[in-house]
């Protein structure tokens, strides 16, 4: 089958060579299945559209296109290919994702929504408004066509909007991007990424902005170091949320003992997860978690707050750990015995959450 896979949002998160790409993962699992899959990746108009072939069969394309915030304002007749079989949208709030399946009903091209956010999470209270009435333009193809979704609360949520035909199809980690022969002395990595030894590393990795609630990592830390001095802080990630935890950190006393690097290219990323102690993560809201998908790979322990994505990958105290604050977080980091949980992390996640099972889903949709 030919099969496209649209992106709708232009969020800058999401680099290519520095991030587990979604859209990139799912179409080389299809492009293995024996499927033509053409890749569309909106990108902000000023930036260069291009194409690339990024394995047999799979092209990726780069849309240029006006914007609204991170919502794109596409056009799709001039750009998607009319003799597609399907097409798998990320849409979430997309305001152009109703549009998009108007033009594959047209074309009798089988649209398959895939969802995973369903109400804005921006500061402005304007912003959020509008997009969230503009978001609901979408529902009515909804309804039409099913849905996908990325976890049992989105589920939840477009039950409630009178929506029926929905299938949790969680997200996947591509595991071509990952290093399979990770078992190596942790000293020898430490070296090569020029970290002491003998120190215990606890890993923050991802945007710092507010819906990823950084800024609790300040408390956390002070409780966990007065524990064990030994603790360090491995911050990966940028946002505008550094300079004020940069300040917290420093009102503690703790500045020296905290490591910030802003990115780390894919090939890389498995180093950090194998010297490490624990993974943390404050967000509240997170979808998915890709870096809670690859530290479960790497067998590091994830202590994170309950959120939708978490909820679903994690079993509580059998493959990871789930909070309801904060302030419960730094007795269990500091606890020992996790070498089990690391394992067994691993082997949820090749189980579950790979993009074997969403091939599959999207092929007897195509094919009803």
């Amino acid at each position: 089958m030919r099969i496209g896979l649209l992106v709708l949002s232009v969020g800058n998160f999401g680099n290519k060579g520095f991030y587990n790409l979604q859209e990139v993962g799912l179409g080389k699992a299809l492009g293995r299945a024996g499927h033509t899959v053409e890749i569309y990746k909106c990108v902000h108009k000023n930036q260069a559209e291009k194409t690339e072939l990024i394995a047999p069969g799979v092209r990726l394309h780069f849309i240029g296109v006006r914007t609204l915030g991170n919502n794109s304002l596409f056009l799709c007749e001039k750009v998607l290919d009319h003799t597609l079989d399907a097409m798998v949208c990320f849409s979430d709030i997309q305001p152009m994702a109703g549009r998009v399946g108007r033009w594959a009903a047209k074309h009798r091209i089988r649209f398959i929504p895939y969802v995973g956010v369903t109400h804005s999470t921006s500061r402005s209270p304007i912003k959020r408004i509008l997009i969230n009435s503009l978001a609901g333009l979408a529902y009515a193809p909804y309804r039409k066509s099913g849905v996908l979704v990325k976890t049992n609360a989105v589920k939840k949520e477009l039950e409630s909007k009178g929506i029926t035909d929905i299938q949790v199809a969680p997200v996947g980690i591509d595991t071509d991007l990952l290093c399979s022969d990770y078992d190596v002395p942790a000293d020898g990595l430490l070296k090569e990424l020029g970290l002491p030894s003998g120190m215990k590393y606890i890993l923050m990795v991802g945007r710092l902005e507010s819906d990823r609630n950084p800024l609790d990592v300040a408390a956390f830390f002070e409780k966990l170091h007065s524990v064990d001095e030994d603790y360090r802080l491995l911050i990966i990630g940028k946002g505008s949320l550094k300079e004020a935890l940069s300040g917290r950190l420093a009102e503690k006393g703790l500045s020296g003992y905290v490591t910030w690097i802003e990115r780390v290219p894919n090939s890389e990323m498995w180093k950090y997860y194998r010297i490490a102690t624990a993974l943390v993560s404050f967000s509240r809201s997170e979808i998915f978690g890709m870096s809670i998908l690859e530290a479960m790979y790497y067998e590091l322990p994830v202590f994170v707050m309950h959120a939708p994505g978490p909820d679903d990958i994690i079993v509580d105290k059998e493959s990871g750990f789930l909070f309801s604050s904060p302030e419960e977080m730094a007795p269990a980091v500091a606890g020992e015995g996790f070498g089990e949980i690391g394992r067994l992390a691993h082997r949820r996640v090749t189980e579950r959450f790979t993009w074997g099972d969403m091939v599959r889903i999207i092929q007897d949709r195509t094919n009803d």
